[in-house]
């Protein structure tokens, strides 16, 4: 008798603890179409009733940590996770969380710690675990010890086999090497002119948030050769906000200008807006021209929008010309399909550079294509074609077609 009484009894647990279960899964399920719906407060609070009932489901707790976070309370996130983490529960969806938390509450150097945890609790999601590795190193600016990890023969293949993980690797390339030597060549044909050329090699280094770049110029035009010497200098003095000076130097003053000094205040709006404004002033051996520009960018997804106007005073004269843009970005910055489209000839130019009085009054109207691509982590190919429709005397227009060649490598 006894013995039947404890089967019976037996039972009767097992169909409680199964019915209890079911009331937890059920309960459970609503407060994830909840959260699925965006109704944050509401799955919470049905979570933690399906806990109140089963108190050892960890993966509620991992659930509610995900709704915080969510929510962008990731402090209240990261506080459950260690409670989960204090129960040693080391599932998949926990580790998944914790990583995702630290990342979004930008804590680098505990993230690379959660990594490591991850990793040697056999979390599988390898990718997961690397993506989230080279984030932190690169936040942290420990771009060697990154370069280092993507070197490994076991992280090649998730790398090659990853888009955003590749184009994160390159940009760690490029963030380390903060030396760039570019060379630059623009070749134009005219329906019945000479060809003519313009050049330059470039040599820039980025020492904290600060750029120097130094060029030489060469152009050989309308049967006359002249060489720049020029210097750039961008000044990061705040977020978001840095100025630009440049000053260049032409050696005969014949197609250069003899001095040509430069400045632009650029900064950066909410919502992807950045605008600037600034100024040329170019000293020629027979005039002086002042130029008034500046620009208004704006990011739409993956494309990038730029209009910029120049106002130029040259003796008694003035002329207006802009320039519009239009970039179309891959899978990382440097790779990129770009429109140029302009009206007018302004002296900013290096293409349309002249001392003489009338150019800039005259009417042109430019369009160009151009392509930029990464030939390698550490190098970038440039190339554009462009035709412009141009007044060289009132009244007559010519044909000028365009090709303009560019490549850049980036060094430690």
């Amino acid at each position: 008798m006894k013995k039947v009484s404890r089967i019976i009894l037996g039972l009767l647990f097992a169909y409680s603890s199964s019915i209890q279960a079911q009331n937890v899964d059920s309960i459970f399920s609503i407060a994830v179409n909840n959260a699925e719906q965006h109704h944050y407060e509401t799955a919470i609070q049905k979570a933690y009733s399906a806990l109140s009932i089963d108190p050892k489901r960890a993966d509620i707790l991992v659930f509610i940590a995900n709704v915080h976070s969510w929510q962008n309370n990731n402090d209240s996130a990261l506080y459950i996770l260690q409670k989960v983490r204090n129960l040693n529960y080391v599932h998949a969806d926990f580790y998944e969380s914790w990583l995702n938390v630290l990342l979004r509450m930008h804590q680098y150097e505990a993230l690379l710690n959660a990594c490591d945890e991850a990793k040697a609790h056999h979390y599988s999601n390898s990718e997961d675990i690397l993506h989230k590795k080279f984030i932190a190193l690169s936040m942290l600016k420990k771009y060697n010890q990154a370069i280092e990890l993507a070197k490994l023969p076991e992280n090649k293949k998730i790398i090659n086999n990853n888009t955003a993980i590749n184009a994160l690797v390159t940009d760690l390339y490029i963030n380390r090497n903060n030396n760039i030597l570019s060379a630059n060549y623009t070749l134009d044909f005219f329906d019945y002119f000479a060809a003519q050329h313009i050049g330059s090699i470039s040599y820039s280094r980025k020492t904290g948030k600060n750029t120097l770049l130094i060029h030489s110029n060469f152009a050989s035009r309308f049967g006359l050769n002249d060489l720049q010497f020029e210097g750039d200098f961008y000044w990061q003095f705040a977020k978001n906000q840095y100025m630009y000076f440049n000053y260049g130097y032409g050696l005969n003053a014949t197609l250069f200008s003899r001095h040509r000094i430069g400045y632009e205040y650029y900064f950066s709006l909410n919502h992807g807006w950045e605008l600037s404004v600034g100024g040329r002033y170019m000293i020629y051996p027979i005039t002086h021209v002042t130029t008034i520009t500046g620009h208004i960018g704006k990011y739409l997804g993956k494309g990038w929008l730029s209009f910029r106007p120049f106002y130029v005073f040259q003796k008694n004269t003035q002329s207006l010309s802009f320039i519009a843009d239009y970039r179309l970005y891959g899978n990382n910055r440097f790779n990129y399909w770009g429109t140029e489209l302009g009206f007018g000839n302004s002296p900013d130019d290096i293409y349309s550079t002249s001392q003489t009085n009338g150019f800039n009054q005259l009417n042109a109207y430019k369009i160009k294509i151009e392509k930029n691509f990464l030939v390698d982590r550490v190098s970038e190919f440039h190339i554009g074609l462009g035709y412009t429709r141009e007044e060289f005397r009132v009244g007559t227009f010519r044909n000028r077609y365009t090709i303009d060649l560019g490549y850049k490598i980036h060094f430690y």
